[in-house]
């Protein structure tokens, strides 16, 4: 893999970033809500990135 290409890997390791922060931003708006915070990425966190037009993560 040439210098500057993400390959697969570094693509996963990316997404999976990506989801970690989504479910923070999640996780920060249930607490303000009052309601039960998910502990991990679930349909929900899936759902709220798509709202964000994170359209790629499924």
């Amino acid at each position: 893999v040439a210098r500057g290409k993400k390959n697969g890997l570094d693509y996963l390791f990316h997404l999976y970033e990506q989801c970690h922060q989504y479910l923070t931003q999640v996780q920060n708006t249930a607490k303000e809500r009052g309601e039960k915070c998910p502990t991990k990425v679930t349909n929900e966190v899936f759902r709220y990135a798509k709202k964000q037009g994170a359209n790629y993560i499924n």
